[in-house]
């Protein structure tokens, strides 16, 4: 498993996101990294529709989805990154699949329902954004929809302030309050970029009930 440019989550004074973030993309598409198989596993037993990448970096995973016939709404708050998200959509000819937006996690709205939503290493720091973020990404799967979510784990990565990276229990505790069945949640090693080694992380997949009346929007 590989993922696009390394997200540490660094913040300012304010826990904000730091908008030097910005400055580790090329915007060319040269720094689109493969795509992460682990999160992307879900998205193969349902049927292609529209999928959200929320903090899509450089846009591997949005590109993935794409050429399985999604049509995909990829969001970050890196112009950089978006711009290589677009990039490599119009070079692999996949532009027509790909719509891209720059906007907070935070704060953005999706303005229909997701069959897939992913969001790989990119949660806000502890607060109100990415309550926020996951308040979003819940809300915005259609019903019966597939939530992926892969963070780096709090409790055995030695590095981070406190409240950058992510505990399972408290992905898990969100996603039941949200409604959402969890299919998947695991501590598990991978790689945290190339050549980086490996490193902790958290993966929760969850699944939003067929009976759910709630719709994004």
């Amino acid at each position: 498993m590989t993922h696009d440019t390394d997200h540490t989550h660094p913040t300012d004074t304010d826990g904000h996101p730091d908008f030097e973030w910005n400055d580790l993309y090329t915007g060319d598409g040269s720094d689109t990294a493969d795509p992460d198989p682990e999160l992307l596993a879900p998205a193969a037993d349902l049927p292609p529709g529209r999928a959200l990448d929320l903090g899509c970096g450089a846009g591997g995973n949005a590109l993935a989805l794409a050429e399985r016939d999604w049509r995909v709404t990829a969001v970050d708050l890196a112009p950089r990154a978006v711009a290589s998200t677009r990039a490599s959509a119009c070079a692999r000819s996949l532009d027509h699949r790909v719509e891209v937006a720059v906007a907070d996690s935070a704060t953005w709205q999706p303005e229909t329902a997701y069959g897939f939503a992913l969001s790989s290493y990119a949660l806000p720091p502890r607060g109100p954004a990415r309550t926020a973020t996951l308040t979003c990404l819940a809300h915005a799967l259609a019903p019966g929809g597939i939530l992926a979510l892969g963070e780096w784990d709090e409790e055995a990565s030695d590095w981070g302030k406190p409240g950058d990276l992510a505990t399972l229990a408290e992905l898990i505790d969100a996603f039941t309050g949200f409604g959402l069945d969890i299919v998947r949640a695991e501590r598990r090693c991978v790689p945290r970029a190339p050549h980086l080694g490996e490193d902790h992380a958290v993966i929760v997949i969850a699944r939003k009930p067929h009976g759910t009346l709630e719709s994004a929007g």
